[in-house]
């Protein structure tokens, strides 16, 4: 089934968005009839030039506004009833006074705008569809699916999440990251930003400091925002966040928001030195450290991971903070948290009142997933293969532009840093990109200031190392005809 898509390459919308519009447009005006069955998501990715998983997040989407549903066996199809869809705009003549505070700020468009950072072209960080253990994944959910433990029936459950998926992330987590982590300590979540979010309820008061890495993570500074946080700008450089731009603030800083075992965008692994710094820091003036283990599953060439700022916290300054986003999204959606001590009940008190019961067969399932070795074998599987595929970025890239773009030399993540020279301009390398179909972005949005408009991220885990060879080539011919005679022919081939 071929259906065509209105997409504009130049639209500021993410590109599931689009998707996403264009098809609820098309059931809205009955260009989709009720019961008219969609092409499947491979279908419509291939047939628009676009990956499957952004055709995955928009049907998403569109099913949980209730515009189609999905049949297992038989397919996608438009629900025979559209729902009244709320639209996401503020009526003319509303008057938001009558919001509180909070629904207020969210409406401001500084909140607003950060909603354009899902990068598409990254995959929004996520696993291949293709690289997922559906297989095993199915064995295990049929398996838990018979509910032979008949307490699992129980209505009472516990806020911090099922006892015996706690027990065993926790073991994974004291066995691979050093954490020091008990099923007492810890607590389940649907997802971390839902984590970060009770975490920013529990300590922040409108106005208070905290500080964040420049450049770092716009949906950490959007959930910041949305609790009234003065947010306080701390430079990157080569070992990690600078701990003296915290020193010299004469603001009181409550929270410290830092990615330390693989730097959101740039990469940077926090080194020793610079942890025991901060830790130092703030065990003295009081601030708690929100540590989120960003892409700590991905090293590689023999790097050794460096334990986590949880572990070598002895004064309980440091909330952990990760999920399997990067290894298991989309058939696993959790987030978790280790909490300090005197965190634990505040924490299960707010959860108890509004994220109690969370989906249990899920849970389940993944604890015998992690029990039984899959998640770490899965994990090995996917470093390997990440590890080829960035080598291969990484050769191409320095054969077609050597002088003419650095790299760091981080090997971790699911993307990699490149920052070009003064001799392409910012509009010939993103049409360049986007003619030869190269996940690349640029990390402007990633800078509170002064950002870098030559430095650009691209992935390599969605793509073979084969497939990334032949959209670096084409991008690379593509961007030196950009260039006068004179000029390209320092570009070698």
């Amino acid at each position: 089934m071929q259906f065509v898509l209105a997409l504009s390459p130049d639209s500021k919308e993410p590109i599931y968005v689009q998707v996403y519009e264009s098809l609820r447009q098309a059931i809205m005006e009955g260009r989709l009839r009720f019961g008219e069955k969609l092409p499947s998501t491979r279908e419509l990715a291939d047939g628009s030039g676009i990956s499957r998983f952004t055709v995955l997040r928009s049907y998403e989407l569109l099913t949980s506004q209730g515009f189609i549903e999905t049949i297992v066996g038989s397919g996608t199809f438009v629900m025979q009833k559209i729902p009244e869809v709320a639209q996401n705009v503020v009526p003319a003549g509303f008057d938001t006074a009558s919001l509180s505070v909070f629904a207020q700020r969210l409406l401001h468009p500084e909140i607003e705008a950060v909603d354009a950072e899902l990068f598409d072209e990254l995959n929004y960080g996520a696993p291949s569809v293709d690289d997922l253990p559906l297989k095993p994944w199915r064995e295990v959910i049929n398996k838990c699916a018979r509910f032979q433990d008949k307490t699992l029936f129980q209505y009472v459950s516990d806020p911090m999440g099922y006892s015996h998926l706690r027990e065993a992330i926790s073991a994974y987590l004291i066995r691979t990251r050093s954490v020091k982590s008990t099923p007492e300590n810890m607590a389940i979540f649907s997802g971390a930003q839902s984590a970060l979010d009770l975490v920013c309820r529990l300590l922040l008061d409108p106005g208070d400091c905290v500080a964040v890495e420049n450049p770092g993570s716009p949906f950490a500074r959007r959930t910041l925002k949305m609790h009234g946080a003065n947010i306080l700008p701390a430079r990157v450089d080569s070992e990690g966040l600078v701990v003296k731009d915290l020193e010299r603030r004469q603001e009181k800083i409550k929270l410290v928001y830092i990615t330390p075992s693989h730097q959101d965008p740039t990469g940077v692994i926090m080194s020793m030195p610079r942890r025991l710094e901060l830790l130092s820091w703030a065990q003295r003036t009081g601030a708690f450290i929100v540590e989120d283990d960003y892409d700590n599953e991905y090293n590689y060439y023999g790097e050794k991971p460096v334990p986590a700022l949880h572990g070598m916290d002895d004064q309980g300054v440091v909330i952990y903070l990760s999920s399997f986003w990067k290894v298991l999204f989309p058939i696993v959606r959790i987030g978790f948290i280790v909490l300090p001590p005197q965190l634990i009940e505040p924490v299960r008190k707010a959860k108890g009142s509004i994220e109690r019961d969370l989906p249990l067969l899920e849970h389940v399932a993944l604890t015998e997933f992690i029990n039984q070795g899959m998640l770490e074998r899965q994990i090995k599987r996917l470093r390997n293969l990440y590890a080829r595929r960035r080598a291969a970025l990484s050769h191409v890239l320095t054969r077609r532009f050597k002088d003419h773009a650095t790299m760091p030399g981080v090997s971790a993540g699911m993307h990699m840093i490149i920052n070009f020279d003064e001799r392409f301009t910012a509009e010939d390398i993103a049409a360049s990109a986007q003619t030869a179909k190269l996940p690349m972005v640029g990390t402007e949005n990633y800078y509170m200031d002064e950002p870098r408009s030559h430095q650009y991220m691209i992935d390599f885990a969605h793509n073979t190392e084969a497939d990334l060879t032949v959209m670096i080539e084409e991008f690379a011919d593509l961007l030196t005809r950009t260039l006068s005679p004179r000029r390209s022919s320092t570009l070698p081939t």
